[in-house]
């Protein structure tokens, strides 16, 4: 369905500018009207003064009498003057009774103007003969205001039409050049959403742009960065979870199509029934530190926890599985309460991977310490295994890596990275030492205080 022209931006700025032209060329054209009247007014009253004076030039006064003689030319003048002495015409021209009586109570006026009434289109003008500094009589011109009323007329008719003219072509002009320039916006926000369902690699780039549409271009450029992250991080997520999972489901499935296959001794098939526990009970963990992974990426893991009883518990748990592999484990709980910014399960699902790492790879002993900068809050986890290169530093929290993949430890390489992005999530962090002081590794776990 179409929408209505005027609910779009580009109909909206060309009412808002068709609204403003018209208010302005209505002004301009009331104002031009105006000048235009008010100097024809004045030069029918130039006109009329100019008349009673050459008429004024035929006029005589003797001994406080008024006589008029007649000039060369005057018939014109004539036939448009009445002379009066004091209020009687001496001179007096055809005329309707209405113009007579008009001109006849201007007798004795001075220097006034009147225009005929009934629409007559008629102005009259009354000058003073004086003798002696005293008003005598009075001479009264009369001029048409026909042909000025249709000079205005003609120049009302003629301002509004190019108004309208105007006015249209300032539509015209104005939707073609707010269409231009809204074109390239229209075109960027159907690119921007064909790329982002079709082709999240494609940008805008620092291509040259008007400085408006540069940022809009940065600003497209931005979003499709984060939807083309989100993207990586679900196929990230995915792959992690089908790769972490592959082992200890192909452990459960071999142990099965064993155990279906041949008669096994008792102790053969409790062995087999200890792994396929085992398995999982590491698939169930696997889901869990995954899922705990995802609220914390939703922001669904915001709390608070107690470090001491997170720590407490941590020992309790890895003491047992530490001694097995021959490693003595040694948790330094903090001196006072220490509260973190990040729910207990989510601290646990950050050091159980590290924990892990640290008692697959030490000698002989893993040690956990904590300590308190500011508004941060570290657990260092320290062993005396062979530690890692300062040249792997980062590579050892890509999804996959294995340093040594003879070493004899099993892992898939995806605890740690799991780890530092269940931190990061929590504004939190997972970062590797490369000198531990004494050999070994460390990893420095960071959470908000």
């Amino acid at each position: 369905m179409r929408r209505p022209r005027f609910r779009t931006l580009r109909g909206r700025l060309t009412a808002v500018a068709l609204l403003v032209a018209a208010v302005a060329i209505c002004a301009l054209t009331i104002a031009f009207n105006l000048l235009l009247a008010g100097s024809l007014s004045g030069d029918a009253d130039n006109r009329l003064r100019a008349q009673a004076a050459a008429a004024a030039t035929t006029v005589r006064v003797n001994d406080g009498r008024i006589t008029a003689s007649e000039a060369p030319n005057d018939g014109a003048v004539d036939r448009r003057v009445w002379i009066y002495d004091g209020t009687r015409a001496i001179e007096r021209p055809p005329g309707d009774p209405g113009l007579q009586r008009a001109a006849d109570a201007l007798a004795g006026e001075s220097r006034v103007f009147e225009d005929l009434p009934g629409g007559r289109e008629v102005r009259l003008y009354a000058s003073p003969i004086v003798d002696g500094g005293r008003q005598v009589g009075t001479i009264v011109a009369a001029q048409s205001l026909s042909a000025y009323d249709r000079t205005t007329d003609l120049a009302e008719i003629g301002s509004v039409a190019l108004a309208l003219v105007l006015l249209a072509a300032m539509f015209l002009v104005t939707r073609q050049t707010i269409g231009r320039a809204l074109g390239p916006v229209r075109v960027m926000t159907r690119d921007a959403s064909d790329w982002s369902e079709h082709a999240p690699e494609r940008r805008f780039g620092a291509s040259a742009r008007p400085d408006e549409l540069g940022e809009l271009a940065h600003t497209f450029d931005a979003l499709l960065d984060r939807v083309a992250a989100s993207l990586r991080h679900e196929q990230r997520l995915s792959a992690e979870l089908s790769h972490e999972l592959r082992t200890p489901l192909s452990r459960i499935v071999a142990e099965a199509e064993l155990l279906q296959r041949r008669d096994r001794p008792l102790d053969e098939r409790l062995e087999a029934y200890d792994s396929i526990v085992r398995s999982a009970g590491q698939m169930s963990g696997i889901l869990e530190t995954l899922m705990a992974a995802a609220r914390a990426d939703a922001g669904l893991d915001r709390g608070r926890s107690e470090l001491r009883a997170v720590l407490g518990g941590l020992r309790e748990g890895w003491a047992q599985a530490c001694a097995e592999q021959g490693v003595a484990l040694d948790v330094e709980l903090p001196a006072g309460p220490v509260a973190v910014g990040v729910d207990a399960e989510v601290v646990e699902r950050i050091l159980g991977p590290v924990l892990d790492n640290a008692s697959r790879h030490a000698r002989t002993a893993v040690r956990v310490a904590t300590g308190v900068h500011g508004a941060r809050v570290t657990v260092t986890v320290l062993d005396d295994g062979p530690g890692v290169p300062a040249d792997a530093l980062q590579r050892v929290f890509e999804p996959g890596v294995r340093l040594q993949e003879g070493d004899g430890h099993a892992g898939s390489g995806l605890g740690l990275p799991l780890a530092r992005r269940l931190a990061r999530a929590a504004n939190g962090d997972v970062v590797a030492v490369a000198d531990a002081g004494g050999g070994g590794a460390a990893f420095v776990v960071e959470l908000p205080r």
